[in-house]
């Protein structure tokens, strides 16, 4: 990965499954702040006639391809999940290819900061090298868990399996730098982003 100098003050935002990042990005985005997300960019990556879909197929075979010629999602989890090999042989061609078009896309910014949401991040991230703020979404645990069940009919269990396999918000809040907890209303996140929003502009304009 090429080492990279912003021009732009960068703010990585961070949470686990249920925390409300989204809910927060959103309100950073509709105050007028560039907000670049590295799930989107994972999924432009491996779009038709990106380089990136192209060594995935040459990795783990046509398989995992639709009669479209778009990337089967569900086929490259049972093939890339099956062993450590090929989890790291994923990670191998997606992770360099996510961050060279994260640092396209932030080279590009001209407000004085925009907000880099990276819910993988953790204290080993190469993201870490320019990000100047991480800001951290919690949420109380069974918060988390009500509210993924309701928007996306998963069982208790299913939702306590999947935030199991994620970064705890213990290890998250040890590279925080601001925090939002955000267990009660949406007014009250909104209300969050922006006292922070004024900050990072501030912040932004001094760089």
């Amino acid at each position: 990965m090429q080492a990279f100098k912003p021009t732009s003050f960068i703010v990585g935002l961070t949470g686990g499954i249920g925390s409300g990042k989204t809910v927060c990005s959103d309100h950073f985005d509709a105050l007028g702040v560039p907000v670049i997300d590295t799930d989107i960019i994972a999924r432009e990556i491996v779009e038709p006639g990106q380089p990136a879909l192209q060594q995935l197929v040459d990795a783990f075979g046509r398989s995992i391809l639709n009669q479209d010629q778009t990337l089967d999602r569900s086929a490259l989890r049972k093939i890339a999940f099956a062993s450590a090999e090929a989890k790291l042989k994923l990670d191998q061609i997606t992770h360099p290819a996510i961050y060279d078009l994260t640092i396209s896309k932030v080279s590009e910014v001209t407000f004085p900061y925009c907000v880099l949401v990276i819910p993988l991040l953790n204290s080993d991230s190469a993201y870490l090298d320019f990000l100047r703020r991480v800001l951290v979404v919690t949420a109380a645990r069974e918060t988390k868990i009500e509210r993924v069940k309701k928007r996306s009919k998963l069982s208790r269990d299913e939702v306590v399996r999947i935030m199991e396999t994620q970064l705890s918000d213990g290890d998250r809040l040890k590279i925080a730098d601001d925090i939002i907890e955000n267990d009660a209303s949406l007014a009250e996140a909104q209300q969050q982003v922006e006292v922070l929003h004024k900050k990072y502009l501030e912040l932004g304009l001094q760089d």
